[in-house]
C-alpha cells in the first residue's frame, strides 16, 4: 500500500465539547491586567485568537463607548485557565467618524508607520477636521505637524507608554495644540491603529497609567505667507463655529413678597 493511501486512512480525532475548557483573557500591562472576557477551546488551539472590547469596559465613561480595542492571545496558562494577550490595534466606529466631519469643513487625513523606542511597529490613521474649509497650503502644513509630532513621540517612548498616549487622547491634544495655530480645528483624532511589527524577544515595560504626564512636544514649522492664518480668522474664531441650536428660554417670573406688594399699593 502506498503512503498516500495510508495518509487517507488516518482520521483526525474530533474534539468534543466536553474536552474544551473556558479560559479567561487578561489585558496587557497598558490596561492594568484587567480580565477582558472568556474564550472556549483546547489549550493548543487558543493561541492567536483575537478578542474585541470597548474602551468603556476599562474606563466606565460613556464618551469612550465608540472606541473598539483589539487584543490577541499570546500565552496560555493551563493551570490558572487564563491567557495573556497583546494589544494589536483600535478603531472608532463609522458613525463616530462621520460625526466628526461637518459640511463646509476640511478633512485632513494622514496614514503613517511608526516604530517605538523598543522596536514595536504601529500604523496610525489620523484625521483632523477644521471649522471651515482650509486652503491647500494650510492642509499640507497641518499634515506635516501631525507626522512630526507622532514621530517624536515614537522615537522617545516604549510601546506601552505609546499605547497609553494614543488611546487616552494625549497625542491628539498635542497635535491640536500646534495645528490650531495654522487653522482652527474642530477635532483631532487617531481613528485607527494596527500593530504591524513585534520585535523578537521583546519584553513588556512597566505599567503606565492613563493619567501619566507626557512631555510637551515642540516642533519647528516653516510657515509661508499662504499658510498663515488670516488675522480676522485668528481673532474671531467664534464666528467661524457653527451656531448650536438652543431651546428658547422661558420668560423669567419675578416673585414679589406680600410686603413689597403693600409698599407698591401705598405709593400708588
Amino acid at each position: 500500500m502506498s503512503q498516500k493511501a495510508r495518509k487517507r486512512k488516518v482520521k483526525t480525532k474530533k474534539v468534543s465539547f466536553k474536552d474544551k475548557d473556558w479560559y479567561t483573557v487578561i489585558a496587557p500591562k497598558s490596561f492594568n491586567f484587567k480580565p477582558i472576557g472568556e474564550i472556549l477551546g483546547v489549550e493548543g488551539n487558543l493561541k492567536g485568537r483575537t478578542v474585541e472590547n470597548l474602551l468603556f469596559d476599562f474606563t466606565d465613561n460613556y464618551s469612550d463607548i465608540s472606541l473598539k480595542l483589539k487584543f490577541k492571545v499570546m500565552q496560555i496558562n493551563p493551570e490558572a485557565r487564563s491567557c495573556s494577550s497583546i494589544f494589536i490595534g483600535h478603531q472608532y466606529t463609522n458613525d463616530y467618524v462621520r460625526s466628526l466631519i461637518d459640511r463646509g469643513s476640511s478633512k485632513i487625513q494622514s496614514i503613517i508607520n511608526l516604530t517605538t523606542k523598543d522596536g514595536y511597529g504601529f500604523r496610525l490613521t489620523v484625521i483632523c477636521t477644521t471649522i471651515r474649509r482650509a486652503r491647500s497650503s494650510q492642509q499640507i502644513l497641518i499634515r506635516k505637524i501631525i507626522r512630526e509630532i507622532l514621530k517624536e513621540f515614537a522615537r522617545s517612548l516604549n510601546h506601552e507608554k505609546f499605547i497609553t498616549g494614543m488611546i487616552f487622547a494625549e497625542f491628539q491634544n498635542q497635535i491640536q495644540r500646534v495645528a490650531k495655530t495654522i487653522y482652527p480645528l474642530s477635532s483631532s483624532t487617531i481613528i485607527k491603529s494596527k500593530l504591524i511589527q513585534v520585535p523578537e524577544g521583546g519584553e513588556d515595560q512597566e505599567y503606565v497609567p492613563h493619567d501619566v504626564d507626557f512631555e510637551i512636544v515642540e516642533i519647528d514649522v516653516k510657515r509661508s505667507r499662504k499658510s498663515e492664518i488670516k488675522r480676522t480668522e485668528r481673532i474671531n474664531v467664534k464666528k467661524l463655529a457653527r451656531p448650536k441650536s438652543r431651546t428658547p428660554k422661558k420668560e423669567e417670573e419675578v416673585d414679589i413678597d406680600e410686603s413689597e406688594e403693600e409698599e407698591i399699593e401705598e405709593e400708588t
